[in-house]
């Protein structure tokens, strides 16, 4: 942004000024919020969620007269109804509500040397014109997000929060859950999966508690989200649990069969050995042999008449 406009910054609590000179824009301390707010026509309130209503409450609605006010917070019903609050008896004050999901591939290859507008080149980025009364300076700061060719969609607090409030909570909540660097280490081959998984856990790794915590807190479907994914841990356990089981069962019950295959063939043989082999000697039976019986021929002399046996 302060390459194309004048860009001021104050953190009430930290001190940003080294960053803010290194970034060219300038750093007012927090004794300093009415000379700050009299140099800006927009002013943008980037804090978590837990830190919105203080932050608002702080600032001197008379400095605000005449400006637009700009929210960035994650979840869009509680930022907008404080602003409502506070400056609701305040026509002069312009309010929009927006979500930038900026947030940066940590697998880019070149992810310290790239340009911040590029990667915007299709992000998308939620709004919703709360209450604007200067239309063209409205439409010349969401022009600022049309030229990096930003996905502008507008939408309601209540639609944004109903469609969107889930999904950012739920990826935080994985992004947290695998920030653990042995979760997912380096590796010299890495599939589209393991890429995204690592995108998750580096772009959410980078944000604050307590921006996650305000998702926690003002998201009605949070703790039912952190119930599910409970039970769904619980239950992935006891189906790996289950397969472990069923698989060892299964590996035992083929050892027995082959023990008692084994033991089976090896008594047949034994029985076999014992009757003498599988094809036993006749000597031992107790067939008779033949006998065959023929009669000599007749020589002439009557006194050849003996029999004659050929066994």
């Amino acid at each position: 942004l302060s390459k194309k406009h004048h860009v001021s910054c104050m953190d009430p609590r930290h001190d940003r000024s080294r960053e803010a000179k290194e970034m060219g824009v300038d750093y007012f301390s927090s004794f300093e919020t009415s000379r700050f707010l009299n140099k800006l026509d927009v002013v943008v309130v980037a804090v978590p969620l837990i830190q919105f209503e203080d932050t608002v409450s702080n600032l001197p609605t008379l400095d605000l007269r005449g400006k637009l006010i700009v929210e960035t917070c994650v979840l869009k019903n509680h930022p907008k109804s404080v602003l409502l609050k506070a400056f609701g008896n305040h026509p002069e004050i312009d309010i929009l509500s927006t979500h930038p999901m900026m947030g940066m591939p940590a697998s880019s290859p070149a992810k310290d040397n790239i340009d911040t507008t590029s990667s915007w080149d299709g992000r998308p980025i939620v709004y919703e014109k709360v209450r604007i009364s200067n239309v063209l300076r409205c439409e010349k700061f969401m022009h600022i997000f049309e030229e990096a060719r930003c996905q502008l969609v507008e939408m309601t607090a209540e639609q944004h929060d109903a469609s969107v409030a889930d999904a950012e909570f739920v990826a935080h909540l994985t992004g947290r859950l695998l920030s653990d660097k042995q979760m997912l280490p380096p590796t010299p081959v890495i599939s589209k999966e393991y890429a995204a998984l690592c995108d998750v856990a580096d772009m959410t790794a980078g944000d604050s508690f307590d921006l996650f915590f305000g998702m926690f807190k003002y998201n009605d479907n949070a703790r039912e989200h952190l119930i599910k994914l409970r039970d769904n841990l619980s239950n992935l356990e006891r189906q790996l649990a289950a397969k472990e089981a069923y698989l060892e069962a299964s590996m035992e019950m083929k050892n027995n069969d082959r023990q008692r295959l084994l033991a089976e063939t090896k008594q047949l043989l034994q029985e076999v050995a014992k009757n003498g082999g599988l094809f036993p000697s006749s000597t031992d039976g107790d067939e008779t042999d033949d006998v065959i019986v023929t009669k000599p021929k007749k020589t002439g002399s009557k006194k050849s008449d003996s029999k004659k046996t050929d066994l």
